[in-house]
C-alpha cells in the first residue's frame, strides 16, 4: 500500500512541475524581450515610431538605424524597419526607399526620426532629412528639413514618394511628431531660423495632407524652462489615451511628461524613464519614443544606449568626453517596450515590471 501511495505522490509532484512549466513558458511567450529589437547590421537602431499596417495586419516600427561600427555613426543612415504580428516577436524587414534609392544599410543622404501616420489607406512619413554624409560640419551634420513622403499600404518599405518639405531654407529643423484630432493632422517639430538663439516647436495643421496652415508655436508649459527647468528637450511625441492628449519629449534626461484637454494648452507633470532599468540592455535613461495604444492599453517604445558613459558628458574640463569622441562600443543603442500606466492622474512607468501580451 506504502508502495501505491509513494508512486501516486511521486505522480503528483511531477504533474504540478509539468503543469508549472507550462504555465511559465506559455507566460514568456507573451511577454515582450529585452531588448526588444536591435538593428542586425550596425546595432544603431533608434528613434522608433510604431504604427499599425491595416492592410497586413501588423505592426511596423520604423526607426533611425545609426552605424556605431563605423566612426561616421549620425549621417548617411537609413530608415530601419521591423515588424511583429503580437508586439513580441520581431523581423527585420530591410530599410525603406525612397523615390526609388536606397534599401541599404548606408544611405545616399541622412535620415532620422520618421514621424508616420496612417490615413485612407495611405502611410504618411515626416521624417528629418539631411543632404550630409559626412561630419564636415559636425558630427551631426549642417541643416535639416522636415521632408513629407509617402507610401501605400501595401509598400510600407520600398513604396516611399516624396511630396515635399514642410518649410524653407530659413529654417533649421529635427524631429517631427504626427497625430490627428478630429478632422485635422497636426504635424510639429523642433526647429529654428537661421540667426535665431532660440530653438521653437513648430506646429503646423492639414485636412488633406497637400495644403498646410501654420498653427503657431507651442503653449503653455512645453519647451518653457520656467516649467521644466530645462532649457533643452527635443523629440516630441503626441498621443491620445484614456480621455487626455499627451506629449512626451526628449531633454536627454528621461523624458518629459505633458498632459492636455484639448492638444493646445499643455501642463508640465514631471519625469519618467530617468533611472536605468533592470531588464537586459535597459540600463541606462530612455531615449527618443513612441507609443502604441492596444486594447486600451498604452505600450512606450524607446531607446538605450547601453554602454553611453552619460557621466563622461557632464565633466568640465579634459575629463569631458561628448559621445563622438567615445569609442565606438558606447554609440551602440537597442530598442525596448515597456507599458504605461496612469497613476494619481499622472502619466507613469515602471519599466522593470513585467507585462504579458494577447
Amino acid at each position: 500500500m506504502m508502495n501505491y501511495t509513494l508512486k501516486f505522490l511521486v505522480f503528483l509532484m511531477a504533474l504540478f512541475c509539468f503543469v508549472a512549466c507550462t504555465h511559465n513558458n506559455s507566460k514568456k511567450q507573451n511577454e515582450a524581450p529585452a531588448p526588444l529589437f536591435v538593428d542586425p547590421n550596425y546595432q544603431g537602431s533608434c528613434d522608433p515610431e510604431i504604427v499599425w499596417n491595416e492592410h497586413e495586419q501588423q505592426w511596423y516600427i520604423y526607426y533611425t538605424a545609426r552605424r556605431p561600427m563605423l566612426e561616421n555613426t549620425w549621417l548617411q543612415t537609413p530608415i530601419g524597419v521591423a515588424v511583429s504580428k503580437d508586439m513580441v516577436n520581431w523581423e527585420f524587414k530591410g530599410y525603406c526607399k525612397f523615390d526609388g534609392v536606397g534599401g541599404e544599410k548606408d544611405a545616399a543622404s541622412t535620415f532620422w526620426a520618421p514621424a508616420i501616420i496612417s490615413a485612407n489607406d495611405t502611410l504618411h512619413m515626416f521624417v528629418t532629412w539631411k543632404p550630409d554624409t559626412i561630419p564636415t560640419q559636425g558630427a551631426w551634420g549642417g541643416q535639416g528639413w522636415i521632408v513629407h513622403y509617402k507610401t501605400p499600404l501595401t509598400n510600407p518599405v520600398d513604396g516611399w514618394q516624396k511630396v515635399s518639405a514642410l518649410h524653407g531654407d530659413n529654417l533649421n529643423t529635427i524631429d517631427a511628431t504626427v497625430y490627428q484630432s478630429q478632422n485635422l493632422y497636426h504635424v510639429w517639430f523642433k526647429g529654428k531660423e537661421k540667426g535665431a538663439k532660440k530653438n521653437e516647436l513648430y506646429h503646423l495643421t492639414t485636412s488633406d495632407f497637400t495644403n498646410w496652415q501654420e498653427a503657431g508655436f507651442s503653449k503653455s508649459d512645453v519647451f518653457n524652462a520656467e516649467a521644466t527647468g530645462s532649457n533643452f528637450e527635443e523629440a516630441p511625441y503626441i498621443f491620445q489615451w484614456k480621455g487626455k492628449y499627451w506629449l512626451i519629449t526628449d531633454p536627454h534626461n528621461g523624458f518629459f511628461v505633458y498632459s492636455s484637454a484639448d492638444a493646445e494648452n499643455w501642463e508640465f507633470q514631471g519625469t519618467i524613464l530617468k533611472e536605468g532599468g533592470t531588464r537586459n540592455l535597459d540600463n541606462s535613461m530612455a531615449r527618443h519614443c513612441s507609443v502604441a495604444v492596444k486594447d486600451g492599453r498604452a505600450f512606450i517604445f524607446y531607446h538605450v544606449e547601453p554602454w553611453r558613459r552619460y557621466d563622461l558628458e557632464k565633466l568640465k574640463g579634459e575629463g569631458r568626453k561628448r559621445i563622438f569622441d567615445q569609442p565606438l562600443k558606447n554609440r551602440e543603442s537597442v530598442l525596448q517596450m515597456a507599458e504605461l500606466e496612469i497613476r494619481n492622474n499622472k502619466l507613469s512607468c515602471d519599466r522593470n515590471k513585467a507585462f504579458e501580451l494577447k
